[in-house]
């Protein structure tokens, strides 16, 4: 595991910091930053999948994807973002809140964590949350999933650059804060919903919170 599961709270956050802040020195001093080793050069297409079966460890089954939206139904000055799951075989005897209407078709085999916003210059700006529907996964309570964070790890990932899954690795770790208010504000807005909420393709955005990236590196504690 790229940081010790042994550790807890603030001493995790504080090792996933210090990996989010050696990954982001290595990246630069290779003289390829993040965005140019997710996104090639004069590669970016609007829905393009980055890469384009996802990156996924061999042993956690976590994984992710790059993308972007049309310009016009980005925030002001956003890149793309990063979905980011752990894999449904990890909840195994809990009941999900909502699940594919089939799911004898497709994958169907992730719970969605969150999806990270970077800005064009590369650097996290938002966390947010999606409706069931936008990445057709099983949707699970918040606290099952942030029992399970720590599972997020990317070190034999057999696709995407090797830099970028650690940092992505680190990112979810030192953002776990972050991450347990996006979700907690995601299940309180879904709360008493019916079911055919989840697939309501005009709720698609359930809730988000900006990323204060100096405070969550030097404050571990926060």
């Amino acid at each position: 595991m790229l940081i010790d599961p042994r550790l807890t709270g603030a001493e995790r956050r504080a090792a996933a910091a210090a990996e989010l802040i050696a990954t982001t020195v290595a990246m630069a001093e290779g003289g390829m930053p993040l965005m140019r080793r997710v996104v090639p050069e004069n590669d970016h297409r609007v829905w393009a999948h980055y890469p384009p079966n996802d990156a996924v460890d061999a042993a956690t089954e976590a994984r992710w994807f790059y993308h972007a939206h049309p310009p016009e139904e980005r925030e002001a000055g956003e890149h793309g973002h990063f979905h980011l799951f752990l894999d449904r075989d990890a909840f195994g005897g809990v009941e999900a809140i909502a699940g594919p209407l089939d799911p004898q078709t497709g994958d169907a085999r992730v719970v969605h964590i969150a999806a990270l916003s970077i800005d064009l210059v590369g650097l996290p700006t938002t966390l947010f949350s999606v409706n069931r529907w936008v990445t057709d996964e099983w949707l699970h309570a918040a606290p099952y999933i942030l029992d399970r964070l720590h599972m997020f790890d990317l070190s034999t990932a057999s696709s995407g650059d090797e830099l970028v899954n650690r940092w992505l690795t680190a990112a979810v770790a030192t953002f776990a804060p972050e991450i347990e208010s996006v979700l907690t504000s995601r299940d309180h807005a879904i709360a008493g919903a019916r079911p055919g909420f989840f697939e309501n393709r005009s709720a698609e955005i359930l809730s988000s919170i900006d990323i204060d990236l100096q405070r969550c590196v030097t404050q571990p504690d926060r």
